[in-house]
């Protein structure tokens, strides 16, 4: 599998674990979204829903993530769709929920970022020279 594609994969888990991590929190919080209100479903019907959403995101993360292992080191894997879980969480919890994005959490997610720059970087790198 080529590089590119493992990190189409990594992408891919890193949007399935922050979409399961915004369906726990619906699950426990009381924050009602319009297309969850009591009137469309039950309270019981919801949390139905969102723990099969949870569940099915979790599922689909792991199969893109061990997908992803068969081209990347683990650590470029790992750092790669953390930076991604971290980014979309993030920007879903300001947009959906209201919470700030303050100026200590823009400095680690840079410092996340930079760090799969420097990994990824680094595994071409290697490869090539293996591949010499």
């Amino acid at each position: 599998m080529t590089q590119g594609r493992s990190l189409v994969h990594c992408l891919i888990a890193g949007c399935c674990a922050a979409l399961a991590g915004v369906s726990a929190k619906l699950i426990s919080s009381p924050t009602t979204l319009p297309f969850l209100s009591p009137t469309l479903l039950s309270p019981t019907l919801r949390t139905g829903v969102l723990l099969l959403a949870l569940v099915t995101c979790n599922l689909f993360m792991w199969l893109n993530y061990t997908t992803a292992l068969q081209g990347l080191r683990t650590v470029t894997t790992t750092a790669a769709t953390t930076t991604v879980n971290f980014l979309l969480s993030g920007f879903v919890g300001w947009w959906l929920f209201g919470e700030p994005l303050v100026l200590t959490w823009w400095l680690g997610v840079s410092l996340i970022v930079v760090g799969v720059v420097l990994l990824t970087t680094e595994q071409a790198a290697v490869s090539k020279t293996k591949g010499d």
